[in-house]
């Protein structure tokens, strides 16, 4: 199974150069009932679909709990504020709990504007995360 999925727009332009990729996620090691995925680069619109199945493909494996490492995310739009809240809604619906993060600045300040951090369980680090994890599995 591939762990990382890249950005779909893979085009090469008139010099023969491949842009890179705008966005990846891959999953890294994790303790046992977790998913950590690390996403980075720009996340708008043209990830979202991507963003989406990559949450829920990890919420299908019945973890206790999935957080989404956003340490390397250089930018985030109103489609990602959307797979976050959804994502955190359905899995907290099914008793999965769901954490964004190490927010960098762009999703800091974009959930400041929409007023969404009161309906995200936000960690300062994933290793923040993973340990108040500990605490209540």
């Amino acid at each position: 199974m591939d762990k990382r999925l890249h950005g779909k727009d893979a085009r090469v332009d008139a010099r023969g150069i491949r842009p890179p990729d705008a966005y990846s996620i891959a999953e890294r090691a994790a303790p046992d009932g977790v998913v950590v995925l690390e996403l980075a680069g720009e996340f708008d619109v043209a990830a979202a679909s991507v963003l989406c199945e990559r949450f829920d493909a990890a919420h299908a494996r019945r973890p206790q709990a999935v957080v989404a490492d956003m340490a390397d995310v250089t930018f985030a739009d109103s489609s990602t504020l959307r797979e976050l809240l959804r994502a955190s809604s359905s899995m907290r619906d099914a008793g999965t709990r769901f954490i964004p993060a190490a927010l960098p600045a762009v999703v800091e300040r974009l959930l400041d504007l929409t007023r969404a951090r009161e309906l995200l369980e936000v960690a300062p680090s994933v290793e923040a995360a993973l340990t108040r994890l500990d605490g209540r599995r």
